[in-house]
């Protein structure tokens, strides 16, 4: 299965969104809790969101659970500037990034959820005649 160039886009979007998230309170400066909880989360997002991608460059579908973990990650950058009260452009920086990664890593999941629904079988599953 060829992904779309959006899928991929979407994929790609959602990595970007978690780097600016674990980059932000290293660059502005943050206490060390906040600094330590979302730039750990940030990188854990990357992964995700990073598998997510290679699944899609690989297989031309994303994964539903990789999709709704980055998600998940993205609200939490979304709620960590609030619960950990933290100042202006550090706060803008974060949730920012935050959304990009629970919208895009959120779609991924919708559609692999989709992909599900139609009976698509998952890429990986699926004997290739050039591997026989």
């Amino acid at each position: 299965m060829t992904p779309s160039r959006f899928t991929t886009g979407v994929c790609v979007i959602a990595i970007v969104g978690c780097l600016l998230v674990a980059s932000a309170p290293l660059l502005v400066g943050a206490p060390a809790a906040f600094r330590g909880s979302v730039v750990a989360s940030g990188l854990l997002g990357v992964v995700f969101a990073g598998y997510n991608a290679y699944s899609v460059r690989t297989y031309g579908q994303p994964r539903l659970a990789a999709g709704v973990i980055t998600a998940i990650f993205g609200a939490w950058f979304v709620a960590a500037p609030l619960v950990y009260t933290v100042g202006g452009i550090l706060t803008a920086l974060v949730q920012t990034g935050g959304a990009l990664t629970a919208a895009f890593g959120g779609y991924a999941a919708i559609e692999a959820v989709e992909l599900l629904v139609r009976g698509t079988p998952m890429a990986e599953n699926v004997p290739h005649p050039e591997n026989d």
